[in-house]
């Protein structure tokens, strides 16, 4: 039977590499391959594939599965499996099989994996996150390009820019990567181009479908993330989208950001200091987004009266139309 002291210390060096250990590292610990092999007999490691094991004890998950795939070879997580591990929005699913990327001229081929071999790896585009040697954010972003929609690159790009990374460090590195027939660089630098000059990125992929959904000339005025100050400058609130010339908020009262007691409060909070100064709030759910056209005449329907009842125009003085369920209706609001 293999000593106490040899499960001891494996499992605690491995605790911290999501249950993964492999024969050079137990080496370093004083572990021979023979006491490895005991250990696999006795139920207590998996062989995953040459020299690599992992302790039954812990959950078998994607992270481990792609720890041991990366684990004594010159390959880090590519693509998906690093879109994964960065947490990227809309891209939190980790592939079935892990994606590896190496060098051309690296010998890797680890058996349960796709990987994907390319001339241009350099240690710019490497990073670890969780311990699992991957991709950088740009890079992933410039690998998962071929395969996302245009929507859906939008919303990764959307989400790097909000963790402060470098846009003109993206369109580089794209730079770098473009080749004739090359897919990914040239999506990446066609969406990164727009947003060198002060472009102001959604706080979310929600008030991204919100501000879809409200396309209106109706609605002409619409300002993403907009600012309430009172008459003195002092801030006041800060909505979603405004339309302040008709002092009206409206707020993406999404669930993972409006639960709680603390959530609740703010809002409140926030809706009384609002409506000192005048302002209307209203609030779009998650399930507004998926039926844009009904949102939009709902909102559209709302601006109308509150057009009229505060007896206020429209920036350029224009009728306001409208579409409801019986039919087109036209009010003009103008001095």
């Amino acid at each position: 039977m293999p000593r106490t002291a040899d499960c001891c210390a494996l499992g605690e060096f491995a605790a911290s590499r999501h249950g993964v250990i492999t024969t050079s590292q137990a080496v370093e610990l004083g572990v021979s391959s023979r006491v490895l092999d005991r250990l696999c007999r006795s139920g207590v490691l998996i062989r995953c594939r040459s020299g690599v094991y992992r302790f039954t004890g812990q959950p078998h998950h994607w992270r481990q599965a792609l720890y041991s795939a990366t684990a004594g070879v010159r390959a880090v997580g590519w693509r998906l499996s690093a879109a994964a591990l960065h947490k990227l929005d809309g891209l939190l699913d980790a592939p079935p099989v892990p994606e590896l990327l190496c060098h051309h001229d690296a010998r890797v081929d680890v058996a349960g994996a796709i990987v994907h071999r390319t001339r241009s790896l350099e240690r710019a585009d490497v990073t670890t996150v969780d311990g699992i040697p991957c991709t950088t954010l740009a890079r992933t972003i410039i690998d998962v390009a071929p395969i996302l929609t245009t929507a859906e690159l939008v919303r990764a790009i959307d989400d790097v820019q909000r963790r402060n990374v470098s846009m003109r460090w993206l369109l580089q590195r794209a730079s770098l990567l473009q080749r004739p027939g090359r897919s990914g660089p040239a999506e990446v630098i066609d969406i990164v181009r727009r947003r060198l000059d002060g472009y102001r990125v959604p706080e979310s992929w929600f008030e991204r479908l919100l501000c879809q959904s409200l396309r209106s000339p109706i609605l002409s005025g619409l300002e993403r993330q907009f600012v309430l100050c009172d008459a003195g400058g002092s801030f006041v609130a800060r909505f979603d989208l405004g339309l302040p010339w008709l002092r009206l908020g409206i707020e993406g009262h999404s669930r993972s950001f409006h639960l709680g007691e603390h959530a609740e409060r703010y809002d409140e909070d926030r809706d009384i200091r609002a409506a000192k100064e005048g302002w209307d709030i209203q609030y779009l759910g998650f399930a507004a987004t998926r039926s844009p056209e009904r949102v939009l005449r709902d909102i559209e329907q709302i601006v109308v009266r509150r057009a009229e009842d505060l007896d206020c125009v429209t920036p350029g003085g224009h009728e306001l139309t409208i579409t409801s369920a019986q039919g087109l209706k036209s009010r003009r609001i103008a001095g």
